[in-house]
Parts: C-alpha cells; structure tokens; sequence
C-alpha cells in the first residue's frame, strides 16, 4: 500500500515537470494560441460526450422506473385484494363467532343472577355474611386489647 501511493506521488510530479517544461517550451516557440484553440476543442467535445451520456442515464432510469411500476402495480393489486379478504373473514368471524357468543354468555349470566336473587342466595346475603364476619373480628381484636368496654366512643 506504502509502494503504491509512493509511486503515485511520484508519477503526480513527473507529470508537474513535465506540465512546467511544456509550458515553457510553448512560451519559447509562441504556440500559446494554437495550445488554447485546441484545449476548449478537446473541452467541448468532452462536455458533448458528458450531454450524451447524461441523458442517456435519464433514458435508462426512466425506462427501470417504469419497468418497477409496471411489476409493481399486480403486486399492490394483489396487496388490496388481500387486505380485503382479512377484513371481510374478520367481519364474517365477529358477526357468525363472537357476537353470538357474547349474546349467550351474557343471557347465561343474566338468568344466573336473576335466578340467584330470586332463590335467595344472591349477593345481598353473601355480603351481608362478610359484614357480619368482619364485625365479629373487629369486636375480637377489641376484646383482646381491652378496649371493648360495653359502649362505643
């Protein structure tokens, strides 16, 4: 890697020498004109081919960009298709799986509180009871601090 940038470096400044002696030289003979007439022909022409190949890059990508929308509107097609079919299968499942579900569950839960309170086992003893168990252990922590005097203050 060393070598390479060395004999790079090297190359860089025969060619400045070889540019200053040139220059001196055509400077000695009075070629200057010649020498600027032929370097904007040899600029011209090399901006002509840079035109060319410009806007023969432009051709190409316009012609792979239409060949990608061409392969890529069946794919986005294809794409729609699906997403409708999930929504519809979504939709049919919910109208023909959960919503008949969810109506049975709710009318099972229902007649069972209805039928729990008309049978007398419904959440007002149930609670009741707990209340009733509370109070005795309040009253038994009360009690066993001494704290239970008869009346309340």
């Amino acid at each position: 890697m060393k070598k390479g940038l060395i004999w790079a470096g090297i190359g860089v400044g025969i060619l400045f020498l070889a540019a200053i002696g040139l220059a001196i030289w055509f400077s000695f003979e009075g070629w200057w004109p010649v020498v600027v007439d032929i370097v904007i022909c040899v600029t011209a022409i090399i901006s002509l081919l840079v035109l060319i190949l410009l806007a023969a890059a432009v051709f190409y990508l316009t012609i792979t960009l239409l060949g990608v929308k061409r392969e890529l509107m069946p794919v986005l097609d294809s794409l729609k298709s699906t997403s409708q079919t999930v929504s519809e299968t979504a939709r049919v499942a919910g109208d023909l799986g959960v919503a008949p579900t969810v109506r049975t569950a709710s009318v099972l839960v229902g007649a069972a509180e209805a039928a729990g309170v008309i049978l007398g086992r419904g959440q007002v003893q149930t609670r009741a009871r707990k209340r009733a168990q509370r109070r005795q252990e309040v009253e038994r922590e009360l009690l066993a601090r001494g704290e239970l005097n008869g009346h309340r203050g």
